[in-house]
């Protein structure tokens, strides 16, 4: 299965927006003007109609490209190593920010938390629990998309059996779970229940990028896939439209679209832009950018003189998000990846030789 080089790019892409729409919530949230944003908003943002979607585009965008990477991997691995693997590659580096969020709030450096902390609140956060239990104080609150991804995960594992003998099946399996989802939750009042209710919103952008992975393996024919992907889609118009609190966003449907169709043309590309070893580092540690993007606005301009300026506490916040970053790709998810691929192969060459070992001692005994 050839390496989809052009998704590099919308990864990185999608980190941008996702950081560039949190920092302009934080200078409007300390009541700063921000010049830079206001040009780029009436140039382009406010003639495209983009204004109040750079975010949602970035977080939809990386849903779909997850829906396709992890379905390349679903073709390859068996259920317990697909969980195995997702869960050595987000649950680490998400714990570190969290434990490291949660010392800042104790010690009161501004982190971007909002309120007092306890220990509760720690393992709330390190369970993704505190999205779903009330009077809980978030760390880190770009993990809602997380919940998201893992529900994703657990439908993929259970049917990667499905999906390797009969493709056609998972996704008419997720259209069904998701429609009668969308109709058991409809209240949300409760907290859990608004959870439930936005992962069962932003699945079908997964699955529609799952969608896509299987027409181009070739394992669904292009036109089933699009009439897959036209369910799903008006499963998330449904949601949208039933909805007062989620997604709650002018014209999400139909960026996911744009979206989709963006995702298709990136997997084409290929030469040394999309492959280069640049481009690939820097997409490897866009996980680690969105984890500590937000805490790292927060704190970096407060250990500035509030007389610098915004250019230059945006200039310390990019370099300090870049920096931090690095370190938890390079410290965190490298090491426990390949502790966990070392585990595997270790397992693997142990049943390898034991044959060769139950052969030496039938040799010995003649």
């Amino acid at each position: 299965m050839r390496y989809l080089h052009g998704l590099n790019l919308l990864r990185i892409l999608a980190s941008i927006a996702v950081f560039y729409d949190h920092l302009r919530g934080w200078f409007a949230s300390g009541g700063q003007r921000w010049t830079f944003d206001e040009g780029f908003s009436a140039a382009v943002l406010g003639p495209l109609r983009l204004d109040a979607l750079v975010g949602a585009f970035g977080i939809a965008t990386f849903f779909v490209v997850s829906g396709v990477v992890i379905t390349y991997a679903a073709q390859r691995e068996s259920p317990g190593r697909f969980v195995a693997r997702r869960a050595v590659r987000i649950v680490p580096a998400m714990w570190v920010v969290l434990l490291l969020v949660w010392v800042l709030a104790i010690l009161r450096v501004p982190a971007g938390v909002a309120g007092p902390v306890d220990v509760g609140d720690l393992f709330a956060n390190l369970t993704l629990a505190n999205f779903f239990l009330p009077n809980q104080t978030g760390l880190d609150l770009v993990t809602w998309t997380l919940a998201v991804q893992i529900a994703y995960y657990l439908f993929v594992a259970a049917t990667i059996p499905l999906l390797r003998r009969w493709p056609w099946l998972p996704p008419a399996l997720a259209v069904t779970l998701v429609s009668v989802l969308l109709s058991v939750v409809r209240d949300e009042s409760t907290t859990a229940a608004h959870m439930l209710r936005v992962i069962v919103t932003f699945l079908p952008i997964l699955f529609i990028g799952q969608l896509i992975g299987l027409v181009r393996l070739g394992r669904l024919h292009p036109l089933a896939g699009l009439a897959y992907g036209v369910l799903q889609w008006l499963l998330l118009v449904r949601a949208d439209m039933t909805s007062d609190l989620t997604p709650a966003i002018p014209g999400y449907t139909r960026m996911v679209v744009f979206i989709a169709l963006l995702v298709i043309v990136c997997c084409r590309l290929s030469g040394s832009l999309v492959s280069g070893r640049w481009t690939r580092g820097v997409a490897n540690r866009t996980y680690a950018v969105f984890l500590v993007h937000v805490p790292v606005l927060y704190v970096t301009p407060h250990l500035l003189s509030t007389t610098t300026g915004t250019t230059l506490a945006f200039l310390v916040a990019i370099v300090a998000t870049a920096v931090v970053a690095d370190l938890l790709y390079r410290f965190v998810e490298v090491p426990c990846v390949r502790w966990h691929r070392k585990w595997e192969n270790r397992g693997r060459n142990s049943a390898e030789r034991a044959p060769d070992d139950l052969a030496g001692r039938v040799e010995a005994a003649r």
